[in-house]
């Protein structure tokens, strides 16, 4: 039976699970950071165990078919179970004075390995946790949740982990694994349909290959969310060299990123009171302009106001993309083939980011911050032209 109502039992549970779950994970990055730096002295191992982290995301694409074949509940019950006693014996070997950074790397990997089934299964049962006209709002609800938590953590985390040590930070990670763990447990999973194919995960895997690459729409999604991810990325790397010229060092960096989050959270707030019906082929190319313009304004900015003002506009835009275009995916796809459309995009974002950053890290030694800055706007204004006049996102077959 389909839900009726937004906020119906199974979608509260979930939303409350990733809620809770967020805050403890931004605890622990944070933690995480100063605990590799404590033990090696080093900023380059905790590069290593967060690139240890995502390494089994290569796997998304098994485990998309996963998703697809069988009831993924178990799995993820357990698997929260696990990633929160590993949180707890870091906690016990760093009481202990035993704890190491090849175990800390270890953990990461392992971690990483067990999550690589949350983010595609939850990608792919949420339209048919809520009604069809919420699934734009909860998706809203879902990212600002997410939002909310990473603002408090980029204002609040490091003070907090000072106040409470990194132990108990590690600590509270691991507890609010369990919780989700227990509330998984309690929501009701859309079943499985049978559709008599008797298909190996090969074949089955090559047939998500195939539904992929049947759409073009479809298929620029993940690049879309790749070309987010890059021009994020270059924020992050450039601005402390674009503050400099105005005058302004960590403080400024944290002000602006400050209020970018803020663009997002005001854009999905927006999206998850008044978001029903969400159509990507009017919000997607909006906030990829919205983001393009931006980039390009923070280029040009005399001041870190003006910066700041299209930061806020960059965070409206953002969530624009992200929402409608994730709300496509789970309106158009059958249901059938869902948990491998969501796991082929995982690999295929992770797959491009690291390209894309080694090859803008090379071009800051040849080129200037501005010129950077005005390439990555350009580039978003070109792929939102390509997808007002080129591709729509039509209904898939």
């Amino acid at each position: 039976m389909s839900p009726t109502k937004l906020w119906n039992r199974n979608f509260t549970l979930l939303w409350i699970g990733q809620a809770q779950s967020v805050c403890g994970n931004i605890l622990y990055l944070v933690a995480l950071t100063y605990l590799v730096l404590n033990l090696t002295g080093s900023p380059k191992y905790t590069a290593i165990t967060m690139a240890a982290g995502t390494i089994p995301y290569v796997l998304s694409p098994l485990v998309g078919v996963m998703i697809d074949r069988i009831n993924i509940k178990p799995y993820l019950v357990v698997g929260d179970l696990i990633r929160g006693m590993i949180m707890m014996l870091i906690c016990y070997l760093l009481w202990s004075n035993h704890l190491t950074v090849s175990v800390i790397i270890g953990s990461a990997f392992l971690t990483g390995l067990i999550g690589v089934i949350y983010r595609p299964t939850f990608g792919s049962i949420l339209p048919r946790l809520v009604p069809n006209e919420d699934i734009a709002r909860a998706n809203a609800l879902n990212t600002l949740s997410g939002q909310i938590a990473n603002f408090a953590g980029f204002i609040f985390g490091g003070i907090l982990v000072a106040y409470i040590g990194i132990l108990y930070a590690i600590l509270i990670n691991g507890v609010t694994f369990v919780i989700m763990s227990i509330l998984l447990g309690l929501i009701k999973f859309p079943e499985i349909t049978e559709n008599g194919n008797n298909a190996s995960v090969v074949e089955d895997l090559k047939a998500g290959f195939v539904y992929l690459f049947s759409s073009i729409p479809l298929l620029k999604i993940p690049f879309i969310f790749s070309a987010m991810g890059v021009s994020y990325a270059v924020l992050e790397m450039l601005m402390p060299v674009k503050l400099k010229s105005v005058n302004y060092g960590a403080e400024g960096f944290g002000i602006l990123f400050s209020v970018l989050l803020i663009g997002s959270i005001c854009s999905s707030s927006w999206i998850s009171k008044f978001g029903k019906y969400l159509d990507a082929n009017i919000y997607t190319p909006i906030g990829l302009v919205a983001m393009g313009v931006s980039i390009g304004g923070i280029a040009f900015s005399p001041s870190l106001k003006v910066a700041c003002v299209f930061a806020f506009i960059y965070g409206i835009g953002s969530s624009l993309v992200s929402i409608s275009s994730v709300t496509f995916i789970q309106t158009n796809v059958e249901d059938r083939f869902r948990g491998r459309i969501f796991g082929l995009f995982g690999v295929i974002e992770q797959a491009c980011m690291p390209i894309a950053l080694l090859i803008i890290g090379g071009l800051t030694d040849f080129i200037s911050t501005e010129i950077i800055l005005y390439l990555t706007s350009l580039f978003l204004l070109i792929i939102s032209f390509f997808w007002i006049f080129g591709f729509k996102a039509e209904k898939i077959r």
